[in-house]
């Protein structure tokens, strides 16, 4: 059942001391922010349901969620900390004599509210900053950033033993399955040991060891699913979710062993798998000097001038930034409800169709860079005065989204698969607007 609104403050409330009946100024503007009918609106359409047991408030999920984003916390950690401050419970609407919210209670709402509903929090979010007259949205810059997943760096040899490490563990709850894959897995790590140290020598004899090895990993790989499908096809008393599971992790980890033989036959595979906990994060070359290849998402964020960041989407894998420049355009002036006149952009985003579609759409300043070497028309418009200062407007956004990976977590997303990224990636954002509205930036 579906609770929208936290408790009143209770009788013990006026007893307390003044100072602790007082939330600091940041949470006390947050939470005139968020008390708004259009921020719970996004789950009275989707959840609405007066059956089953009371949930937790929507207001106070909300504001859970904020503090666990703003302190970069992990959900065990926040309900233990909201458990131990006053100003915090009275911030999240908890009674002093109230229960916590577990923390297993918390990730399962995370998962269940989704991507499109915390993607309309966000909206009503701006548009109660806009409300207020804190938004304008004229004037906006966009870009694009890596955000990685929670995974280690990827061999074909460690992912196809995470393969193994996981179906071991889920055959270890199915009972007299008959099969001993502890041997297997452990045969696997010494396996995985053994690469590591002929590494070290780095001579053509041990890289032709590694390419045996590999092949050896690989067809205990391909043993092992042969059996562990045997007994979930076989055995009876398995349940269906059960089943699903295992056969999920099977198909993943025969994918692995496949793309690692095509790339020791020298085949670059179109989709490689980099981890078997997320196989939806792609390998992304962004030109780094400290990290060449990253694995994760690309996440795209617009900010207008006021320094409200008004749209945030995840990508899978790396698409071209010019394919996203109309598309982050438009939902800006839809979730703003308001003409952009001026943008900055960096070069990534210019093409000549983009440059005209926005010119069409009404936008007067485009502060995008030509590609190349520009024409003397296009040389010309980019040294007047109007684009220098889009262009100066445009290295800001750098240091918005080092802030933003810095203060709010939006650098990795521990949440897994695409749906998991978007969530995070919103829910950073959020959290870094409710911020700056809380300090008065």
């Amino acid at each position: 059942m579906l609770r929208i609104r936290a408790k009143s403050p209770e009788l013990f409330d006026s007893l307390l001391p003044e100072e602790l009946r007082k939330l600091p100024e940041e949470l006390e503007r947050v939470n005139e922010l968020l008390d708004n009918p259009a921020i719970v609106e996004p789950f009275i359409k989707r959840f609405n349901v007066l059956m089953g047991r009371p949930c937790v408030p929507i207001e106070t999920y909300v504001r859970l969620m904020y503090l666990k984003f703003r302190h970069q916390l992990g959900y065990e950690t926040l309900v233990a900390e909201v458990s131990d401050s006053y100003a915090w419970r009275r911030f999240c609407g908890i009674g002093y004599n109230d229960r916590m919210p577990d923390s297993t209670t918390l990730i399962k709402l995370t998962h269940k509210y989704g991507e499109e509903t915390i993607k309309e929090l966000h909206n009503a979010l701006i548009a109660g900053l806009k409300a207020k007259r804190l938004i304008r949205g004229r004037k906006i810059r966009m870009d694009t950033t890596v955000v990685e997943a929670n995974v280690h760096y990827p061999t074909d040899a460690s992912v196809l033993t995470d393969g193994l490490r996981r179906m071991y563990k889920q055959m270890g709850h199915i009972a007299k399955s008959g099969l001993r894959l502890g041997r297997s897995y452990k045969k696997v790590k010494k396996l995985l040991f053994s690469i590591s140290q002929h590494l070290r020598k780095r001579s053509n004899a041990s890289q032709d060891k590694v390419r045996k090895i590999n092949k050896n990993i690989i067809s205990i790989a391909n043993a092992v699913i042969s059996k562990v499908r045997d007994v979930i096809k076989n055995k009876k008393g398995i349940s269906k979710h059960r089943k699903n599971i295992i056969s999920n992790t099977a198909s993943i980890t025969q994918q692995v062993a496949a793309q690692s033989l095509e790339r020791m036959d020298g085949i670059k595979p179109q989709y490689r798998i980099v981890s078997i906990h997320d196989p939806e994060a792609r390998p992304i070359v962004k030109g780094k000097l400290d990290k060449p290849v990253q694995f994760g998402r690309i996440a795209a964020i617009v900010q207008d001038e006021s320094g409200y960041i008004t749209v945030a989407q995840a990508h899978q894998g790396n698409p071209a930034e010019v394919n996203m420049t109309q598309q982050l355009v438009n939902e800006h002036q839809d979730v703003c409800s308001c003409k952009v006149k001026a943008i900055a952009a960096d070069t990534g985003f210019s093409s000549d169709e983009n440059i005209q579609a926005l010119a069409r759409s009404g936008i007067k300043h485009i502060g995008i860079p030509a590609r190349g070497k520009p024409m003397p028309e296009v040389r010309k418009k980019q040294k007047q005065t109007w684009f220098k200062k889009l262009r100066a407007f445009r290295a800001g956004i750098e240091g918005v989204i080092s802030f933003l990976k810095r203060s709010f977590g939006f650098g990795r997303s521990m949440l897994r698969g695409n749906t998991g990224t978007s969530v995070w990636v919103s829910w950073a954002v959020i959290t870094a607007n409710l911020y700056r509205f809380g300090k008065n930036i």
